[in-house]
């Protein structure tokens, strides 16, 4: 509840609780995909065209819905547009990482 209770100035009550049913079956994959990708740190953008958590690139981003760039969302933004990533392609978006 703790994740939702970080975006809800940014989405309604309804919309946070929404995304967390969607995201939770998948949330301990999610934070072991964005360690080794990021080492956890979803603000990160490191100027080598991947960003946030998850290490989204621009196109993949916004082909998932995603508005803005990845790392100026939130956590729990950045892992409902991985969960449907993951949807649509499977684990192939992170070679190495979302294999672990």
């Amino acid at each position: 509840m703790a994740l939702i209770a970080t975006v809800l100035a940014f989405m309604s009550p309804q919309a946070a609780q929404s995304r967390w049913a969607i995201v939770r079956p998948y949330n301990a994959k999610l934070e072991r995909m964005a360690y080794c990708e990021s080492r956890g740190r979803w603000y990160i953008a490191t100027g080598n065209g991947y960003y946030g958590g998850l290490q989204f690139d621009m196109p993949t981003w916004r082909s998932v819905g995603g508005r803005g760039m990845p790392h100026q969302n939130s956590k729990l933004e950045q892992k409902f547009r991985a969960v449907l990533l993951i949807r649509r392609a499977g684990y192939a978006p992170w070679p190495v990482c979302g294999y672990r």
